[in-house]
C-alpha cells in the first residue's frame, strides 16, 4: 500500500509537470496566434489604403505587345501638349494638340503619313477646316476669318488660290 501511495504521488507529480508544460505551450500558441491576427489585420488595412488618384509625367507612350509605339501623349519644350496615334505600321494617323498659344487642332493623316485634313481654332477662336491633297498641300479651306463671315476657298496644286468666297 505504501508503494501504491508513492507510485500515485509520483504519477501526480508527473501529471502536474505535463500540465505546466501544456500551459506554457498554450500561452506560446496564443501569442503566436495573436501576432498572426495583428499582422493579417495590418495587411488587410494596408491593402485598403487609397491609391493615388494622379500620375505625373511629361510624356506617356503607348506600345503594342511587340514593342512598337502606337501612341504618345505629352508636352513639347515650347509648351504645346498633344496626343499622337499611329497605325500598326508606325505611321501617324491622328494628332490632337493644343499649341503654346492655346489654339486646339485635330489632324488626320493618310496611310503614308501625309496630312489630309485638319480642324482647328485660331488663337482668337476663329474656326477653320482644311483639306489637303496626297502631297499634303492645302486644296480646300473653310473658315470664319472675319466677324461671322464664312469663307470657302479652293487652291491650285501650286498653292495659289483658284476660287474663294467671299
Amino acid at each position: 500500500m505504501e508503494q501504491s501511495s508513492a507510485n500515485l504521488t509520483e504519477r501526480l507529480k508527473c501529471l502536474e509537470l505535463k500540465q505546466a508544460e501544456l500551459q506554457r505551450t498554450n500561452r506560446r500558441l496564443g501569442s503566436v496566434a495573436g501576432a498572426l491576427l495583428i499582422l493579417t489585420g495590418s495587411l488587410v488595412l494596408m491593402g485598403q489604403t487609397r491609391q493615388p488618384q494622379s500620375l505625373d509625367a511629361e510624356q506617356f507612350v503607348l506600345r503594342s505587345s511587340d514593342g512598337k509605339v502606337r501612341g504618345a501623349f505629352g508636352i513639347t519644350p515650347d509648351g504645346s501638349v498633344g496626343l499622337n496615334l499611329t497605325d500598326a505600321k508606325g505611321e501617324t494617323r491622328i494628332t490632337l494638340d493644343v499649341s503654346a498659344d492655346g489654339s486646339p487642332g485635330l489632324d488626320f493623316y493618310d496611310p503614308q503619313g501625309k496630312l489630309r485634313a485638319t480642324v482647328a481654332l485660331g488663337p482668337t477662336g476663329t474656326p477653320g477646316m482644311g483639306l489637303y491633297d496626297a502631297a499634303s498641300k492645302l486644296r480646300t479651306s473653310l473658315d470664319v476669318p472675319a466677324a461671322n463671315t464664312p469663307g470657302l476657298a479652293f487652291y491650285h496644286e501650286s498653292g495659289k488660290p483658284a476660287w474663294g468666297a467671299p
